[in-house]
């Protein structure tokens, strides 16, 4: 039975605003530095930076098939077959797998972090047992 994953509706709230004061505050902050042809291409990276930032970290999470689990991060996406997967480490927030080669590989999942006071959160807490619970399953 294919499983979803999302960080919790709090936690995207503050990464679309987190998305968007950051790539400005940067402009804004730079703002006396740039001359006035560069403005605009620098407004638009930032838009662009913060537009992207913003649906990645909405995004990211796991979704889990009965052929592939995808781990969705800030950056990249990582397509893992499930037959490869060998457990999840709820302490450090990873995926433990084995590639073809044999070697034992650990992704992390992102969405699940800890805060910075170095507890999970129940909604991540809870994603990760269901994880781990869906990996044991199979």
């Amino acid at each position: 039975m294919p499983l979803r994953l999302r960080m919790s509706v709090l936690s995207q709230v503050a990464i679309i605003v987190a998305s968007w004061i950051l790539p400005f505050g940067v402009f804004v902050l730079a703002g006396p530095l740039l001359s006035g042809a560069l403005e605009i291409p620098a407004l638009v990276v930032a838009l662009l930076v913060a537009v992207t930032l913003s649906v990645r970290g909405t995004e990211c999470g796991v979704d889990c098939t009965p052929d592939t689990i995808r781990v969705r991060g800030w950056v990249r996406t990582v397509s893992i077959p499930t037959s490869a997967v060998t457990g999840v480490d709820q302490r450090r927030n990873t995926l433990l797998w084995t590639d073809p080669g044999g070697v034992e590989r650990r992704t992390r999942v992102h969405a699940f972090g800890r805060s910075r006071s170095g507890r999970h959160d129940p909604h991540s807490q809870e994603s990760l047992e269901r994880l781990a619970d869906w990996v044991g399953s199979r």
